[in-house]
């Protein structure tokens, strides 16, 4: 009797009819009430549907009974993923691994700490038999703290085992492309299979096109990306930049724009958007864009104040940045400018 139903209910699910299913999988329940897989069945139909409420009241009872039903656990965590409840999900995927320690949960826990800037926690974990997938998180953990050097080696490591890997090939190039080797693109980017479906992608391949003044080709993969992920601001910022290089100022002040309304901590989007009202000229506009933590910022700053006449002002900023022992060509040139005009050589 109740596997005619379990039957009858897995078909209705394959055809979608979720809320039949669901009333068939209840009937099951009558004959068996305390089933933790038939409880996951109405709850994963209950997501299917959007029903997070409900989902939540069967997973509660799964979890209640068997606290390390693992399957349970695992519709809970996308559920935080869901609502972007980043510590919910870690923390979720963290019992989930306690339980299981298999190392596709382990990668679901470096996922989420890479999601949430968590990068060094990834480098706290004992890995008995890495693989390339937990390869690639950390090597993205150390590409997004800038430590360019230990994610190329990383990399290479990865395309030792695979050499044709296209997530490793693309995030060595955003490696290569970040730590100025950007010669290096242009080979890498051959390698790369055309996936016009992939924003970060067309993202690279747009900066490749920039780095080779091919900017027609540029902007073409800057708006691909765009259409892909709307919500990228580093798209607008790059798309920005090569309209600023080929001088249409209108564009390029439009989408500096857009990507500080994403991201308006960015203090490298409002830099640009200030070195682009120098160039026009709008001193006070560049002034009121620049971040006084960023050293290009406090050197553009003395830029400007050495070009509206304010030395004094220009010379007090400079003091304080070679009292830093900034090392700038910009600070050299301005303070032997600065000091010449004062009298002070």
């Amino acid at each position: 009797m109740i596997k005619n139903i379990l039957q009858e209910g897995f078909a209705l699910k394959r055809k979608g009819h979720y809320k039949h299913a669901i009333e068939v999988f209840y009937k099951a329940l009558e004959e068996d009430n305390s089933s933790s897989e038939l409880l996951l069945e109405i709850a994963n139909l209950y997501y299917l549907l959007g029903n997070e409420e409900r989902t939540l009241n069967y997973i509660e009872q799964i979890l209640t009974n068997e606290p390390d039903h693992i399957s349970a656990l695992k519709l809970l965590k996308q559920i935080f993923l869901d609502k972007k409840a980043y510590a919910e999900a870690e923390q979720t995927a963290k019992n989930i691994y306690c339980i299981s320690h298999e190392n596709d949960d382990l990668i679901e826990i470096f996922k989420l700490l890479n999601i949430q800037g968590k990068f060094d926690e990834i480098f706290e974990y004992n890995i008995n038999t890495p693989n390339i997938k937990i390869y690639l998180e950390q090597a993205t953990a150390l590409y997004r703290k800038q430590d360019y050097a230990k994610a190329e080696q990383l990399l290479q490591k990865v395309l030792e085992l695979d050499s044709e890997n296209q997530e490793a090939l693309l995030l060595l190039g955003k490696v290569l492309y970040a730590n100025n080797k950007k010669e290096c693109c242009a080979e890498l980017l051959n390698k790369l299979h055309v996936d016009n479906k992939n924003a970060e992608l067309q993202n690279f391949t747009g900066l490749v096109n920039a780095y080779q003044e091919n900017y027609k080709s540029a902007i073409t993969c800057f708006y691909a990306a765009l259409k892909l992920e709307r919500t990228n601001p580093d798209y607008y910022a790059n798309l920005a930049n090569v309209y600023f290089k080929q001088g249409d100022y209108i564009n390029a002040k439009r989408y500096y724009n857009m990507a500080i309304s994403l991201a308006p901590e960015n203090s490298g989007y409002h830099f640009a958007l200030a070195n682009l009202y120098y160039s026009e000229g709008h001193y006070k506009k560049a002034l009121e864009e620049l971040d006084e933590n960023l050293i290009e910022s406090r050197v553009l700053k003395v830029i400007i104040l050495y070009n509206t006449g304010y030395l004094a002002l220009a010379k007090k900023e400079l003091d304080m940045l070679i009292g830093e022992k900034i090392d700038n060509e910009l600070v050299k040139e301005y303070n032997t400018l600065i000091n010449k005009e004062l009298g002070l050589n």
